[in-house]
């Protein structure tokens, strides 16, 4: 609009003889066509055409605005995930928490191992230090190398069990199976055996444990 109004003022300030009266011609004079009232005429008309154009512009650009403005005041709002849900998405976290541990190879405290949770580990960190495997049937199971490091392994089943060069320090194997289970190199510091089975088993010298080996390995 105010470039409609600027060009109207040049316009007018151009033209000032297009608007003012004519003279009246003297009496017995002939009038004469003027080419210069002609040419004038011509130049005003083609100002009027082009204020008429941008007075158009002008209103379409107006129209096309205000559609604008109300789509971006009606624009909808993101959505916030609804209370109830996050509850939900919190509780199943928890429920998952155990498998996710599992994957990355963490330890469980506080309870006792499931055996999806040992495979877990066991080809992962094979890092059991701490952790509950009471009673858990590892039968020939390949534990060379593993943690057990202050373990509770009461009354677990170790027999014919790889434990080649693992770490038992202050572990509790008590009560446990290790009938034929290889303890070479394995590290036994302050390592309870109260009623261990060792008949046939592997000991840390490579000295097999005859029979009646019972919390300790008889040569």
């Amino acid at each position: 609009m105010r470039r409609f109004a600027l060009l109207l003022t040049l316009s007018l300030a151009a033209h000032p003889l297009a608007y003012a009266a004519p003279a009246a011609p003297s009496k017995g004079a002939q009038v004469q066509p003027d080419s210069s009232d002609a040419a004038e005429a011509q130049t005003l008309k083609v100002a009027e055409m082009k204020l008429a154009a941008l007075a158009k512009e002008a209103k379409e650009a107006e129209a096309a605005a205000a559609p604008a403005k109300d789509g971006a005041a009606g624009v909808p709002k993101k959505k916030q995930p609804h209370p109830v849900k996050k509850k939900r998405l919190a509780k199943s976290h928890r429920k998952g928490g155990t498998k996710q541990a599992q994957a990355a190879g963490l330890k469980v405290v506080n309870r006792r191992l499931s055996p999806s949770e040992v495979q877990g580990i066991l080809t992962t960190t094979r890092d059991f230090s701490g952790t509950d495997l009471s009673g858990m049937n590892l039968v020939g199971v390949d534990l060379s190398g593993v943690k057990f490091n202050r373990a509770n392994l009461h009354l677990a089943n170790l027999e014919r069990a790889d434990l080649a060069e693992s770490d038992l320090e202050l572990a509790d194997l008590s009560g446990a199976n290790l009938r034929g289970a290889s303890l070479n190199q394995a590290r036994l510091r302050g390592t309870r055996m109260e009623g261990t089975q060792m008949e046939g088993a592997l000991w840390i010298d490579k000295t097999v444990c005859k029979s009646g080996s019972v919390g300790g390995c008889v040569e």
